[in-house]
């Protein structure tokens, strides 16, 4: 949990919401390679830097100071500021006033500002409130457990960061950038690798190099061809799998869970519960 006149330094994978007082609100979001937290009223933070990180700052109402090395500024609903790896930097932030920060190892983002030509820049504040609650939504839904859901959530926040930050500017909360379409013959190989290799550990990058694409643009071309991320398809299979387990063996549930790639029972009953509204064994007693 975090508290006033702390650093950012937590790495663990969390969604906390904490009230630190009677007034302020944190909700943060971790992960090994992009963390975002929401604050908002009275907050100050000592000075601190990340070795490896870029962080963007934005206000999205309200104002905060903002000291970047020996520099002192205020930074207003809007105005975005990206610092570098290793800057000395802390902020405070009154009553009323609510931000925004994005902490990232992804040396794109540095690339996005050099290209810009600087690193103080508007950003929309509605998109980045957007932008936060669908990161938000999707940590909450995805499995902790599977590293496939995991760097699918971080390369799609990933790839909306680096929407926001192209050299044209944010885009609106709502813009989808289309990447190109993998061959039709390169999807294919994809989804007959997966119906392969379902029930197995799989790996965002594994599945680009089927289709001979960057993971960015391969999740969002998997979801263009089937209307569902790679993860999202791979419990399909699985689903589909345990029910057709359920009514012709004799297996436990437990045996199931593990036959068809869940990591555990408490995994594969919450994944079964939200794509058919029922346990498994009510489904088997059908």
């Amino acid at each position: 949990m975090r508290v006033a006149n702390s650093a950012f330094y937590s790495r663990n994978n969390c969604y906390n919401i904490c009230r630190v007082s009677a007034m302020q609100t944190q909700m943060q979001i971790i992960l090994p390679n992009i963390e975002l937290h929401k604050i908002e009223n009275e907050f100050t933070n000592i000075p601190h830097a990340h070795r490896h990180e870029y962080q963007i700052t934005v206000p999205i109402k309200g104002s905060c100071e903002f000291h970047y090395e020996s520099r002192q500024m205020e930074l207003r609903a809007g105005e975005g500021l990206v610092v570098q790896p290793a800057d000395r930097h802390c902020f405070r932030m009154s009553n009323d006033s609510g931000i925004i920060i994005v902490i990232a190892k992804d040396e794109r983002i540095g690339q996005a500002c050099r290209e810009k030509g600087q690193v103080r820049r508007p950003f929309a504040p509605a998109a980045m409130l957007s932008y936060f609650q669908r990161f938000a939504s999707r940590y909450i839904a995805m499995d902790h457990m599977d590293s496939l859901a995991v760097v699918e959530t971080e390369s799609l926040a990933f790839a909306e960061l680096g929407t926001m930050l192209a050299p044209e500017g944010p885009s609106k909360p709502d813009a989808e950038v289309k990447p190109e379409k993998a061959p039709d013959w390169s999807m294919m190989q994809v989804l007959d690798y997966i119906r392969a290799h379902y029930t197995e550990q799989l790996e965002i990058d594994q599945l680009a190099a089927v289709a001979l694409q960057s993971r960015y643009h391969f999740i969002r071309s998997f979801k263009l061809a089937t209307g569902v991320t790679p993860y999202q398809y791979v419990l399909r299979l699985r689903i589909e799998e345990a029910k057709r387990q359920l009514r012709a063996s004799a297996h436990t549930v437990t045996d199931i869970s593990f036959i068809v790639g869940f990591s555990s029972p408490s995994q594969f009953y919450r994944v079964f519960m939200k794509f058919t509204g029922m346990t498994p064994e009510s489904f088997r007693g059908m």
